[in-house]
Parts: structure tokens; C-alpha cells; sequence
């Protein structure tokens, strides 16, 4: 229980985890599928609300190919038997992004999502996740697709997953308006953080680099979260870096396992929303630190 048993993570009162998994992960026999295992019995050990999205495969030879609404919707029954008490879905990631197979197929990617809440009418479905980018070399812009989808829905979707990636790092909320402007519903921002390293770069976080991801974490939860009352959740990915170069970065807890500036940034905002720290079980957060030093 790396994840969930840190005490920092326990000590914030956290209780919506999210997690990024291939549709097929129950065809799988590796380390996916063991990981998955554990990491959702140690959710439900610590009572934590769990939130699934659903994506590409992870079998080299069905990467880039889209299954038939009927093999996704088989898939989705088998992970329902094994955990019936998980009843939060994305339907799929980042479904506009060239990388993934839906990005030419909103059409599939909105029968996807109208399986998903016909297999299990007492789930939240949320409609296929967009990340917010506009330049067309790799995406379609996301506002683009989700007019589509609407378009081959026959009634829209109550609500939308949203990965703020770009107006986040920018400091803008020109993208999230956008598409609150273009779609009904609420809106999850169901993965967004300040990236230290996005792959392009192999720099290791220097100073520089987690204070500006401290910055732009600050933002999301300040600014970004106020925009409109329809944004229900931020999902901020990830708790802890892998490794020191990292092909992606935005952790709050180093590969080291320190604390990243960014910790401190949620940490203060959820005791400055009245999610008051247990400082019985770290005192990593700046309260419980402020609170250890007086005493």
C-alpha cells in the first residue's frame, strides 16, 4: 500500500482516487492487471470513492485498433462482476488525442458511452474524457469532438471528464470555458497538475521547475475551480514520480520520496476549505508543521 498508506496522503483526508486503465486490462495476465489488483483492494481498504477510466489496450497488437461496442461492453461487465462497489466511469481518455484509436471515431467512442450507462444505469457514466488542446497537428480541439459527440447521442451527457493539461500549465482558463460554453452538464477535470517534465525534455525537476509546477498547481486549485459552479471534481495526477527522469513528471512526491513544493500548495488549500489535516499521522503538512514548531 506505497500509495495509500503514506501517511501524508492519509493525513490530507483525501477521499477520490482516480485511476487510468486499458478496457481489456482483465484479458491481461502482467504486472497491469496484479497492480490494478492491489491497488484497488487497498482503495477499498481505506474507503476511498474510486473513479475508473477507461482506455487504450494495452496489448501491443489491439494498441491502436477500437474493440466492438459489444467486446467493450463485455469488458466492462467482467470488471463490474470482480468490483461491483466501483460505480464511477470515464468512458474512455482522452478520446480527441491522436494517440488514442477514438480520436477519428467519435461515433464509437459515443456508442462507448451509451454501453457503459445501459450495462449499468445506476452508475455515474461520464461522457468520453477530452484533453484541452487546439492544435491540430495532435488533436482534434476538444471542443470540436464534443460537439460531435453530441451529435451522435441521443440526448447529452449529465457529465464530461476533462484533462486541463494545456490552459492549466499556461495559467489560462480560456479552454475550460470554452468547453463548458459548448457542452450541458457538470464537468470532472479528471487529470490535470503543473508538469515538470512532459517527455519532450530528460531534465531531472530542478528547483526552477517545482516552483513553477507549484504555481500552476496553486492556480488550478484557486482559480480554475472557481470558474463555474459545474465543475464538480480535479483529480490532480500524480502522487509520486517513478524515477528522477521520469518520461512524464508532475508528482507531488519526488522519486526520492520528499515532498515537492506542490504537496504544500493542496495541502493549505484543503485546510483552507475546512479539510483540517490529522496531524496524529504526519506532520508534513504545513498545519501540523506550523502546529509541531509552536509546541
Amino acid at each position: 500500500m506505497l500509495f495509500f498508506s503514506d501517511p501524508r496522503f492519509r493525513a490530507l483526508g483525501i477521499g477520490d482516487v482516480r485511476d487510468d486503465i486499458p478496457w481489456d486490462i482483465l484479458q491481461t495476465h502482467g504486472y497491469a492487471r496484479t497492480r490494478l489488483t492491489q491497488w484497488l483492494a487497498d482503495a477499498r481498504a481505506e474507503k476511498l470513492s474510486v473513479l475508473i477510466t477507461f482506455d487504450r489496450s494495452g496489448r501491443r497488437a489491439w494498441r491502436y485498433r477500437l474493440p466492438s461496442v459489444a467486446r467493450f461492453s463485455s469488458a466492462f461487465a467482467a470488471f463490474r462482476r470482480l468490483y461491483p462497489w466501483v460505480t464511477q466511469f470515464v468512458t474512455w481518455d482522452e478520446a480527441n488525442f491522436y494517440g488514442e484509436p477514438t480520436s477519428t471515431h467519435p461515433d464509437i467512442a459515443a456508442r462507448y458511452y451509451e454501453a457503459l450507462r445501459s450495462d449499468c444505469p445506476t452508475c455515474l457514466i461520464l461522457a468520453p474524457d477530452l484533453l484541452d488542446i487546439t492544435d491540430r497537428r495532435y488533436a482534434v480541439p476538444d471542443v470540436r469532438y464534443a460537439r460531435e459527440l453530441l451529435a451522435d447521442l441521443p440526448s447529452p451527457p449529465m457529465y464530461w471528464a476533462l484533462n486541463d493539461y494545456v490552459g492549466a500549465n499556461d495559467l489560462s482558463a480560456a479552454t475550460t470555458r470554452q468547453l463548458l460554453a459548448a457542452v450541458p452538464g457538470k464537468v470532472w477535470i479528471a487529470e490535470v497538475a503543473g508538469v515538470i517534465d512532459n517527455g519532450t525534455e530528460a531534465d531531472v525537476a530542478s528547483s526552477a521547475r517545482l516552483r513553477r509546477q507549484a504555481v500552476v498547481d496553486q492556480f488550478i486549485l484557486a482559480k480554475l475551480a472557481s470558474v463555474s459552479p459545474r465543475i464538480q471534481r480535479i483529480y490532480l495526477y500524480e502522487w509520486r514520480a517513478s524515477t528522477a527522469r521520469d518520461d512524464w513528471d508532475s508528482a507531488l512526491i519526488s522519486a526520492s520520496g520528499a515532498a515537492r513544493p506542490a504537496y504544500d500548495v493542496l495541502a493549505r488549500m484543503l485546510d483552507g476549505w475546512g479539510i483540517k489535516p490529522d496531524c496524529s499521522i504526519s506532520s508534513a503538512p504545513p498545519a501540523c508543521a506550523h502546529a509541531a514548531a509552536r509546541a
